[in-house]
């Protein structure tokens, strides 16, 4: 009897110390979110495309401009803007843009730094395994509730101790194409006028439209 209390205690002592964990990695991220949330802020990054099936990798150098729900997204390739209503992807290469009202989930796929500021209370949040004292930053593994259907089973969230800053979010698809972006330059309290995130057309006089939504 008395193995079998000290086991029920040992249970309960432990569940308190994981919520107590999770709750202390939530709070970290919290932190980190309000940083992207609270100015207009740069950043210069690195994302790697890798498919787990095919073994190919993908890399791409780019900038993400964000301000509150808006944000401009520049690579080599692609330029795509979002107002916080309708998205213009501007392919440079075949001069055509197209316009659509994507939903959450579809601007996620665009800018994979919006995984930080959409996870919800329905998420579970927790340190990863690999997270260490002796780390200079935390690694915490965030689940998005399996109703929501998204396209990610897991990020992995690597946020400075510091400064409490970004550093890299790993998102493992179902497709089994993993995406890391990693930030190479971090710049906040900006200023950027709200045509930022609009295609310009007058400046694109000759580019084809294709009109989604």
């Amino acid at each position: 009897m008395k193995r079998n209390k000290f086991l029920i205690l040992l249970l309960l002592f432990s569940t308190v110390l994981l919520s107590q964990d999770d709750l202390k990695a939530r709070k970290i991220l919290d932190n980190a979110t309000l940083i992207y949330k609270k100015s207009p802020c740069r950043v210069d990054f690195t994302l790697t495309l890798a498919d787990t099936k095919t073994e190919k990798k993908e890399i791409v150098k780019g900038v993400v401009v964000m301000k509150d729900k808006k944000f401009k997204l520049t690579t080599p390739k692609v330029h795509s803007y979002f107002d916080g209503k309708t998205q213009y992807v501007h392919m440079l290469k075949n001069k055509e843009v197209s316009i659509s009202t994507p939903s959450f989930e579809e601007l996620q796929n665009t800018n994979p730094a919006l995984i930080l500021t959409s996870y919800t209370k329905q998420s579970t949040v927790q340190f990863s395994l690999d997270s260490k004292a002796s780390l200079s930053y935390h690694i915490i593994d965030v689940f998005p509730d399996y109703k929501a259907k998204k396209a990610y089973y897991k990020a992995i969230v690597k946020i400075d101790k510091k400064t409490n800053n970004l550093i890299s979010i790993k998102v493992l698809s179902q497709t089994g194409v993993h995406t890391t972006f990693v930030v190479n330059s971090f710049k906040k309290d900006l200023k950027y006028n709200d045509n930022f995130f609009v295609f310009d057309f007058k400046s694109n006089p000759n580019v084809i439209t294709n009109d989604l939504r």
